[in-house]
């Protein structure tokens, strides 16, 4: 069997259920569970395989669900087969999870199940269709509503301790991508490449970006290597973002080394954005003298305007501030967010470069332009860039509302004598949605 588990921010995991009848599936109910940050849990039951069509599995739970419950635990599955001897009775649905605490007690049990004959739609009339559809069509509107109703309940009145979410992990797909971090997906993809062909590291490099688009997936192989293999061999280095926050992130260091590195020193899996075969290997890779001592005076700008927008933006980063969610082994000297002050250069990134220099105008503007919001968030809108796509709209209606006022104006007084200033008030109101835009085109 396949399970999907999706929660509300637009996460999925996928699990593949054996169940008993599989010896494989066996063993893997049967051996010791193992919890994320590495706690041992009792060893899981294996329920007993039936012949009636009933379908059992446990495994173990590694999904962020629910505010109200962690990352630990596992899941108990019991289901019967709707096709299973269909012609001697009707096929109905009967399934029933249960999630188990780390310290194995259950935490919760759901069940799903019929409670009328099964209906095939290649019988069902027109005019049961539209009573069905007009029956059902609302659900899908209620239930986020819904969700934040009981979420309410069991955070004000049961005072339910609340688990932040994590991020996933590798096995679980993660979150849509904005349409900045799609911008900037596309720019890191082309560098990522330009990386492997011109390294000396004669190696393939397999990478996995966040989403599920047809272009998810694709292998790099350098310039050099004499031959090309046919597949994608285990000794190559992988690289996987596990989720879009990692466009979001590395754009925001100076040093793309340094943003690998630090994940790989002080984030556990709940902060880390990106999964990688050899962590050494890819600092080798994005961290090679040909990309950090590049000289900025030989990229070319557009125009002064574009000199000036990408200075801005070097401006708009700042040092990071690093939070450890891990130990750190003694001798590692880590900054903690204390209070230091950085020496070094704030250069435009090695990404930045590698775009202007690269990449055609308007791949360009889009870069620079989500980048810069990106950056100015973390001045203006304590790092969401929303809040400021919010301000941009308010901004906007307020320009619509000031055209519609003066055009009432300039009808009511079309025959006055200030008809002139009045039709320069509704052209300018007219254009000033069009002012605004270009404004911003200019940051």
């Amino acid at each position: 069997m396949v399970l999907e588990v999706n929660n509300t921010f637009d996460e999925r995991r996928m699990y593949l259920l054996k169940g008993t009848s599989d010896p494989e599936a066996e063993s893997f109910v049967v051996q010791q569970a193992v919890t994320i940050d590495g706690t041992s849990m009792k060893p899981l039951e294996p329920p007993e395989p039936s012949n009636t069509g009933r379908f059992t599995d446990a495994w173990v739970k590694d999904f962020h669900v629910s505010p109200f419950s962690s990352r630990k635990g596992s899941y108990a599955l019991s289901a019967y087969d709707p096709f299973f001897l269909s012609q001697s009775r009707p096929r109905t649905i009967n399934n029933t999870i249960t999630l188990s605490s780390s310290k194995d007690h259950p935490k919760l049990v759901a069940r799903i199940f019929s409670t009328g004959p099964a209906i095939d739609p290649s019988e069902m009339s027109l005019w049961f269709k539209i009573r069905f559809i007009a029956s059902w069509w609302w659900v899908g509107f209620v239930t986020f509503p819904r969700i934040v109703r009981e979420a309410g309940k069991l955070f004000f009145r049961r005072k339910l301790h609340v688990w932040y979410r994590p991020e996933v992990l590798k096995d679980s797909i993660g979150r849509t991508e904005t349409v900045r971090e799609q911008t900037i997906e596309v720019c890191f993809r082309k560098f990522l490449k330009e990386r492997v062909e011109q390294s000396s590291m004669q190696m393939p490099l397999k990478y996995i970006a966040a989403g599920t688009d047809s272009k998810r997936e694709e292998i790099f192989y350098p310039k050099l290597a004499t031959t090309v293999p046919e597949k994608f061999t285990p000794d190559g280095l992988q690289f996987k973002v596990l989720t879009p926050l990692f466009y979001s992130s590395i754009v925001r260091f100076a040093h793309i080394a340094e943003f690998i590195h630090s994940e790989e020193l002080l984030c556990d899996d709940k902060k880390r954005t990106f999964w990688t075969s050899d962590a050494q290997k890819l600092l080798q890779l994005l961290g090679e003298k040909q990309i950090l001592g590049l000289d900025t005076t030989n990229l070319s700008y557009s125009n002064w305007m574009s000199r000036i927008q990408w200075a801005t933006l070097r401006h708009l980063r700042r040092s990071p501030r690093y939070s450890t969610t891990k130990e750190v082994p003694q001798g590692k000297n880590v900054l903690r967010g204390s209070a230091y002050h950085d020496i070094r250069s704030f250069r435009l990134s090695a990404l930045d470069q590698f775009v202007l220099s690269s990449c055609n105008h308007s791949q360009m503007e889009e870069y620079r332009i989500a980048v810069s919001t990106l950056l100015l968030s973390d001045y203006v809108a304590f790092g969401v860039p929303e809040l400021i796509d919010a301000f941009d709209l308010c901004i906007r209606l307020l320009l619509c509302y000031v055209f519609v006022d003066t055009a009432v104006d300039w009808v009511r007084t079309l025959f006055s004598r200030c008809i002139f200033m009045t039709f320069s008030g509704v052209i300018l109101s007219c254009n000033a949605v069009h002012v605004w835009w270009l404004f911003k085109r200019m940051l």
